[in-house]
């Protein structure tokens, strides 16, 4: 006797406690998530809340006057994805500072193989480099196409002297309504300048280093123009800084002025290039 009482006050508090429940959640008759429905004779005394509420949900309306006439907002079924934000318009001036290759690694593209007389072999090699073979004299490209800019720009390229005692890399570029060239390791390998400044060659003006240049080693070139300055770096260090104002600025005579309007040649060296690039700059640069 004592256990069927006690399963009796169990079951009274356990039912208790679902219609508590439920109506606390629902605020409707019922046991925890059943329903009571409201015509018993339909289906059976009691129906599963959470399928009777997602039956019965309603759409609600909303009415407001416009003008007189009343309008009804319906919640949407299906909300629209919003529109993929449209791609970044590039502006000109990020376009004409972008970095434009002169050199792809496969072909000489728009180098042509300068006709010094007594030059030697020009080709790219199975590393993609541009390679120079000896030379009676000078060997080297200029560029056959369009020059970007006469100023406020900047060429860089990557050059190596494999083998050679005079210069492994000059290179010709125009500056304003003239050009000029940075001559990397000549005079019997040591000498860094430009030619020419005031008629006078890298050997001569006040823009010579003395350097000294291993072989099979990579040295970054590079030469910044605008319209004040001409500046040089080999790696990181600042071989020229030249102020443009008042000052002469012209080739050296001879074969070297077959190479403008750019042009990269060597003097009886062996030598090999890449990375060679340009990159127009905004005048204030």
């Amino acid at each position: 006797m004592k256990f069927f009482a006690g399963l009796l006050v169990f079951v009274v508090v356990f039912a208790a406690v679902g219609v508590g429940m439920h109506y606390s959640m629902y605020q409707k008759p019922g046991i925890f998530i059943w329903s009571v429905t409201q015509d018993p004779g339909e289906g059976g005394f009691l129906e599963r809340t959470t399928f009777a509420l997602a039956g019965t949900v309603e759409e609600k309306e909303v009415s407001a006057d416009v003008g007189g006439s009343t309008e009804t907002n319906k919640p949407e079924e299906v909300l629209e994805a919003a529109p993929a934000p449209e791609p970044a318009e590039v502006t000109e001036q990020e376009e004409e500072n972008s970095v434009i290759s002169l050199f792809d690694g496969k072909e000489l593209g728009q180098w042509e193989k300068t006709q010094f007389g007594g030059e030697g072999d020009v080709f790219v090699n199975e590393d993609g480099n541009l390679e120079f073979g000896f030379g009676a004299i000078l060997t080297g490209v200029h560029w056959g196409g369009e020059v970007p800019a006469t100023s406020n720009y900047e060429i860089t390229l990557d050059a190596m002297k494999i083998d050679g005692n005079d210069f492994f890399c000059a290179l010709t570029f125009p500056v304003r309504d003239s050009h000029a060239t940075f001559v990397i390791g000549g005079w019997g390998g040591g000498v860094v300048g430009i030619s020419s400044v005031d008629d006078l060659d890298a050997s001569e003006n006040e823009t010579m280093n003395i350097e000294g240049f291993e072989s099979d080693k990579w040295f970054k070139i590079r030469v910044l123009v605008t319209d004040e300055k001409l500046q040089a770096w080999i790696d990181e260090d600042e071989k020229v800084n030249l102020d443009l104002e008042g000052r002469k600025i012209s080739l050296r005579p001879g074969d070297i002025e077959l190479c403008v309007p750019i042009g990269i040649a060597s003097f009886q060296t062996r030598a090999q290039f890449r990375n060679i690039t340009w990159r127009n700059l905004p005048s204030e640069e």
